[in-house]
């Protein structure tokens, strides 16, 4: 009984071993993807930053009042009003916009709104990315140094938490007190039928009240339309 007692014990012994020996190999391994994941997402934010003109939708031709700038929400609001600039960048995030803003020649708008934020929420702290938006926003102030500033409030969507949402606004409508800009918050503008059916997204619906809000706030400069 004593030998087999003992076998037992050293059988034990040796499957803790393995498993230990197993669940090392495994952190090792998430480590490196970890450190591979982090390398791909550097590639990615210099391939957005870097090739940003080739991922513009609608690009600034004739200089027009208002300059709307921002990620993939903006894609469709100038539809609304022929007196709107409106470059689109998709998956941008607040601190790539910040670059772009300052290596591009984006004219001389009397109004500047910017919309972006929605892509820092996946993956960043708020804090941080108030920081980013103040950056943006002094940037903002030293290419336009003439123009009216909006910083759009990010979009209640599907897929992020709403109170993670105001915060980021909060902090953005602090930011904008501070900077001595404008905050617009879009989200008493939609409903939820003026998303598309990936709830994050604007179907034309919401494009078009998106669109009416910036033409709004933009439209005390706005040159008097043709009849």
């Amino acid at each position: 009984m004593d030998n087999g007692k003992w076998f037992c014990s050293k059988c034990r012994e040796s499957r803790v071993r393995q498993l230990e020996e197993k669940l090392e190999a495994a952190l090792l391994q998430i480590q490196e993807l970890k450190e591979l994941n982090a390398s791909l997402e550097e590639k990615l934010r210099a391939a957005t930053v870097g090739d940003a003109a080739q991922l513009i939708v609608q690009a600034p031709t004739a200089r027009k009042p208002i300059l709307v700038i921002g990620d993939s929400i903006v894609r469709h609001v100038g539809n609304v009003n022929k007196h709107m600039d409106v470059v689109c960048l998709p998956g941008i995030r607040t601190e790539q916009l910040r670059r772009y803003v300052e290596n591009r020649d984006l004219g001389t708008p009397d109004t500047e709104i910017i919309h972006v934020g929605t892509n820092d929420l996946r993956r960043r702290n708020p804090d941080f990315v108030m920081g980013d938006m103040g950056d943006l926003v002094m940037k903002a102030q030293v290419k336009f140094p003439k123009a009216k500033i909006y910083i759009s409030g990010i979009l209640r969507s599907r897929g992020i938490p709403w109170r993670r949402v105001d915060v980021v606004n909060r902090m953005h409508e602090w930011v904008a007190q501070r900077r001595n800009v404008f905050f617009v918050d879009p989200n008493s503008w939609l409903q939820d039928g003026d998303f598309g059916r990936d709830g994050l997204h604007l179907n034309r619906s919401g494009s078009t009240k998106l669109g009416g809000l910036f033409s709004r706030i933009g439209g005390p400069k706005l040159p008097a339309t043709d009849s």
